[in-house]
């Protein structure tokens, strides 16, 4: 790459080539001795490094293992994000930015929504059955489909028979569904009043991704005492183990950044000096530049750096003194 000109007579320094490897990046972790919940662990990797910790495969574990010492630490593995089910094949947008109508206490952890009568919300699991909401995108408008099927079979119906199930992104569409569901009834027979209406709407939490979107297929989960579910993971480095943790309680944690590897060169250049210093800042910059001019014109200017090392003396380049042929010597004394 570097075998054109400059390599002349006299004047001697060293440059440094860092040839970058584009095509590929090298992820390291970087552990926090701080103590954070989920949310806030999450912020200050993105702030600093490129994200909550990834780890997808063994030897990411192995790696980030050896990075966190002995500590429990936050990793950016989390229960997923609220979507519509239109919105599959869209990306997901913030929590500030989706409109919900949560009833007190929820959503809790589950993952499917049931829209009530009374036009809140609550998260259910998604096996539940339940009678559903279907949006018709041929007559822009919305059914109450009167059958009771989980919430994947719901959503494979509305798909087939109609165009979803039901989106629903403000308050006013949110109050002319409850028109479609039926009022509670008294039974005589009974003497008692109905449960309130409920149906299964299109908004659902995606399963376990990580905070950078990388997609989650490793999993060395531990066996845990409890069965109840949590959102967010912290692992555990000294077995490499991960656990459901509650995403308000506060860890240290494991940062991740993805660095595009290098491999540095040093190469020794000989100059004619002329009148010039050759050890004056501004004229190495200026043969820099001529340097990564004709770099450019090769095509390989974004993928190679070249900067000035300096030698224990603090300069760059140092004078050498003009080598002279050996004497000629007689044939009788030559070996």
């Amino acid at each position: 790459m570097m075998n054109a000109g400059l390599f002349l007579l006299m004047i001697a320094g060293l440059l440094a080539v860092s040839d970058l490897q584009s095509d590929q990046t090298i992820r390291q972790f970087r552990y926090v001795d701080q103590v954070k919940n989920w949310s806030e662990a999450q912020t200050y990797c993105r702030e600093r490094f490129s994200d909550l910790a990834a780890i997808l495969n063994a030897a990411n574990g192995t790696e980030a293992r050896r990075a966190a010492g002995t500590s429990r630490v936050w990793i950016g593995l989390f229960n997923g994000t609220w979507q519509w089910s239109r919105d599959e094949n869209q990306p997901s947008p913030s929590s500030s930015s989706l409109f919900t109508m949560w009833t007190f206490n929820e959503p809790q952890d589950r993952k499917c929504t049931l829209f009530s009568k009374s036009g809140f919300w609550s998260a259910k699991d998604c096996g539940d059955l339940n009678e559903f909401l279907c949006y018709d995108g041929s007559s822009d408008s919305n059914v109450l489909v009167r059958q009771k099927m989980s919430w994947f079979d719901a959503q494979a119906y509305c798909r087939e028979t109609h165009t979803d199930l039901t989106t629903i992104r403000d308050f006013d569409k949110n109050y002319r569904m409850t028109f479609l569901l039926p009022d509670s009834t008294f039974s005589y027979q009974t003497f008692s009043w109905s449960p309130p209406a409920v149906a299964w709407i299109g908004l659902h939490r995606s399963d376990w991704v990580w905070s950078d979107g990388s997609v989650a297929s490793y999993w060395p989960w531990a066996t845990q005492a409890t069965t109840q579910q949590t959102n967010c993971v912290m692992m555990d480095s000294s077995s490499g183990s991960w656990f459901q943790q509650s995403c308000s309680d506060s860890f240290s944690f494991l940062c991740s950044a993805d660095v595009v590897p290098s491999a540095t060169r040093t190469l020794k250049i000989r100059l004619e000096a002329g009148s010039a210093d050759l050890n004056d800042a501004a004229v190495q910059e200026s043969i820099l530049q001529q340097l990564r001019q004709k770099m450019e014109e090769q095509g390989v200017a974004e993928e190679v750096k070249l900067s000035w090392r300096s030698q224990p003396d603090g300069k760059v380049f140092h004078r050498q003194q003009e080598e002279t042929a050996p004497p000629a010597c007689e044939a009788e004394t030559c070996h």
